[in-house]
């Protein structure tokens, strides 16, 4: 038996929002073995990227995975590329479907990065 995730893009399906609640009553799961599966895996995987500045875009992707670029197949990962996008990607296997949520872990990060360099000034002004 496999493992079933939601599979969408928010560049290319309006029923899969970037920043807004996932809609699990549009969206179907499907089977990560299966030949609807555009990348066949054995877990699920979101990826939620954001462009920094005025006017930037934001973008998520949901999918079935084979491999991860970390070696673990669970929990998120953050990271920025050159150009100052931030990317989380978050891999899942507990559960069919758990590449639904929200972004909610980013928000935290990004919250705490402020606060550490807001932390990091007063301490250098001294």
């Amino acid at each position: 038996l496999a493992i079933q995730c939601y599979q969408c893009d928010s560049n290319e399906d309006y029923t899969c929002p970037s920043g807004y609640a996932f809609d699990k009553t549009v969206n179907a799961m499907l089977d990560c073995n299966g030949f609807e599966a555009d990348i066949p895996g054995q877990f699920c995987v979101k990826i939620y990227q954001e462009s920094p500045g005025w006017g930037g875009w934001q973008k998520t992707t949901r999918r079935c995975g084979s491999r991860t670029s970390f070696g673990v197949a669970w929990g998120c990962r953050w990271s920025w590329d050159y150009t100052g996008v931030f990317m989380e990607t978050c891999y899942c296997e507990d559960a069919d479907g758990c590449n639904e949520s929200t972004r909610l872990s980013s928000s935290v990060v990004l919250l705490s990065l402020s606060l550490f360099s807001a932390f990091y000034y007063l301490l250098t002004r001294v």
